[in-house]
């Protein structure tokens, strides 16, 4: 018979229960709708133990990884142990570089003291030492020696200010997660990919392509890179030199003026949305979209009435000084 631990507590479950309904006999409420795994409020994760393979039907590989699986739907096999979706440790952490990479946006680089494990594209929640905390994707790689988040300084913003005008290397942080699960999706790599970066949207996107080109993708990427002004865009040689090195990735620019050149002046989701009409190949697009939260869910929207599948899109949707969105 198997047992779960939760927090403080611990108890046995009764021959072929679920342990949502376990948690919920016990006088222990979690969210819960369906019960037939199809809302995914019941989500939660697994410190320890085995999942069985039916709990975490239609999840993402990510989330599996990562331990997750509906309650209404595991029965376990062995003890478990559980945790809330968003309960992660706090690692401590120091910043190691402040680097400004336009008038308004500023790269930290971080060395954790311990161990953090993540994918590229999640995001984690910034810790100051007075308690301010906030979200920021990170920019890196999980096989590179230090985190990387991209923060735009925003009129009034305590956080980003404080980033931008006042953060030195030594300062000492604490990182919560990783969240998220807008990640390279490793099982079609002959797929065509469509990421859009808005603002720094940029962040999550220049991990997830790397970590793309690193897996050995073989389709076409083309990334749009976009922002109101030029003065927005950062990281174009960068980004260039990317492209230069990978014949099938394509970058591209626009913003809503002072466009010129190889930038084009034009509204995003309307690009966006243009860009997969014209492949003639809309069902078998992935696209990662990143950035504001408003636009993203604007071309999330444009995305699928032009004939993507609602799952093949994945996006991290910025909310200003808030735990911004999980990816859908």
């Amino acid at each position: 018979m198997a047992t779960l631990g939760y927090k403080d507590k611990r108890f046995a479950l009764i021959e072929g229960e679920t342990v949502l309904d376990g948690l919920l006999r016990n006088g222990i409420e979690i969210p819960n709708a369906c019960r037939s795994g199809a809302c995914r409020s019941c989500m939660m994760g697994a410190s320890a133990g085995p999942v069985p393979e039916r709990a975490q039907q239609g999840l993402r590989e990510i989330e599996k990884r990562q331990g997750m699986f509906l309650a209404c739907l595991c029965r376990p096999e062995g003890d478990l142990e559980l945790r809330d979706v968003d309960d992660q440790a706090t690692v401590g952490a120091r910043i190691v570089e402040v680097a400004h990479l336009s008038d308004s946006v500023v790269r930290l680089r971080l060395q954790t003291e311990g161990p953090f494990e993540y994918e590229a594209g999640q995001y984690l929640a910034l810790r100051r030492e007075d308690g301010l905390t906030r979200s920021y994707s990170l920019a890196s790689l999980p096989s590179e020696p230090t985190l990387e988040l991209h923060v735009r300084r925003m009129p009034g913003g305590r956080m980003s200010t404080w980033a931008y005008d006042e953060a030195r290397a030594g300062m000492a942080v604490s990182l919560r997660g990783p969240y998220g699960s807008c990640c390279y999706v490793g099982d079609s790599i002959e797929a065509p990919i469509l990421m859009v970066a808005v603002g720094t949207g940029l962040a999550p996107l220049w991990g997830v392509l790397r970590q793309a080109l690193a897996a050995g993708h073989t389709g076409p990427i083309t990334l749009i890179q976009a922002s109101a002004e030029p003065s927005g865009l950062y990281m174009r040689d960068e980004l260039r030199e990317l492209g230069e090195a990978h014949s099938q990735v394509r970058v591209r620019t626009c913003v809503l003026r002072g466009g010129g050149g190889d930038i084009e002046e034009r509204a995003v989701d309307a690009l966006a949305v243009d860009h997969i009409k014209s492949s003639g190949a809309a069902a078998a697009h992935l696209a990662y979209v990143c950035g504001d939260a408003a636009i993203v869910q604007s071309i999330r929207r444009g995305l699928f009435l032009a004939g993507m599948s609602a799952k093949r899109i994945y996006i991290d949707a910025f909310v200003t000084a808030s735990l911004h969105a999980t990816c859908a």
